[in-house]
Formats: structure tokens, C-alpha cells, sequence
């Protein structure tokens, strides 16, 4: 398998596909006419195992470690917080000359975010 490919945990996987299933039988019992119901319920339990690995696939996929969205949080805040002094009238030209640098830098460590933060946190290169 691939360094860095996602797969989707079984227990997640399980659980939607309970849930799902669940509430695809129970709709087929309630809204179905009962002479029809027996089919649907069979089909659902066909169908529903797919729905819930791409559920699950998808999930895994949006999921990001707590340290990279804390690393994103963090380099956003610097970001609006350097903005402010850039929009500032009262500070002076060559503090805002060093505050470009570092809003400059840190848009690109914003930019390569997920490409700097690995399984054993994040790495920087200097």
C-alpha cells in the first residue's frame, strides 16, 4: 500500500453501515406497502453495505491529522493578525517591510501545509 493512501477503519465502516441499514429497513417497513416490503429490504441489504464503504472512503478521505488542522489554525491566526498590522496607518514603513517578509513566508507554509506535516508530525526544512 501506498505511503500515504487512506483507507477507511473498519470499525467507522461498521458503524455506518449499521446505522444505514437500520434506518433503510425500518423505512422499507414503515413507507413500503408490506406486500412489497420483503424486497426492499432485501435489496437495501445489498445496497447498503456500498453506501457505507463510500461513506466511510469519503470520510477517511475529508479526515486530516489534529496536528496539521492545529499547524493550519495556527499559521491562519499569524495570518490575520499580519494583516491587520499591513492595514495599520499608524505603523511604520520599515516594520511593515519586515511584517511583508513574514506574511510572505507565511502563506507559503499555509501552501505546503499537508505536503510538510507527515505520520511523525511536521517537518521543516530550513
Amino acid at each position: 500500500m501506498a505511503e500515504g493512501q487512506k483507507i477507511a477503519p473498519q470499525s467507522l465502516q461498521a458503524s455506518i453501515t449499521a446505522g444505514l441499514g437500520t434506518f433503510a429497513t425500518a423505512s422499507c417497513m414503515k413507507f413500503i406497502p408490506p406486500a412489497d416490503a420483503q424486497y426492499w429490504v432485501g435489496a437495501a441489504t445489498l445496497i447498503v453495505p456500498v453506501i457505507g464503504y463510500f461513506i466511510a472512503k469519503w470520510f477517511s478521505a475529508i479526515d486530516e491529522p489534529e496536528g496539521l488542522t492545529q499547524y493550519k489554525a495556527r499559521l491562519n491566526k499569524d495570518l490575520v493578525h499580519q494583516k491587520k498590522i499591513l492595514e495599520d496607518k499608524h505603523i511604520p514603513e520599515e516594520i511593515k517591510e519586515g511584517i511583508r517578509e513574514k506574511y510572505t513566508n507565511t502563506m507559503l507554509k499555509l501552501a505546503t501545509a499537508n505536503q510538510d506535516f507527515t505520520q511523525q508530525g511536521l517537518v521543516l526544512e530550513e
